[in-house]
């Protein structure tokens, strides 16, 4: 594939504005962040493959800091899923 393909398809792309969730509303906190730790945990797995991506070609500095991303992921998949069940165990 030539340069001047992967040059358009960068191109193409910056045309398209990025989809954002929606923000969570005020006072309804807890339901928003309701697939937090899916979400969490989905960002984790992907830097996971993105971290040995990286790391497999020499990218020793960015496959670091996609460990540390994924690191991140998980500990945030548990935290959120601990608290969810203390707070049921509560209620």
């Amino acid at each position: 594939m030539s340069d001047r393909g992967a040059a358009m398809r960068r191109r193409d792309v910056r045309r398209h504005p990025v989809e954002r969730a929606p923000a969570p509303l005020r006072g309804g906190h807890a339901q928003s962040n309701a697939g937090a730790p899916a979400t969490a945990g989905y960002i984790a797995d992907m830097t996971a493959q993105l971290e040995s991506m990286a790391a497999a070609t020499g990218l020793e500095l960015l496959a670091y800091f996609l460990a540390m991303a994924r690191a991140e992921g998980e500990a945030a998949a548990r935290g959120d899923a601990s608290a969810e069940r203390e707070q049921a165990k509560s209620d």
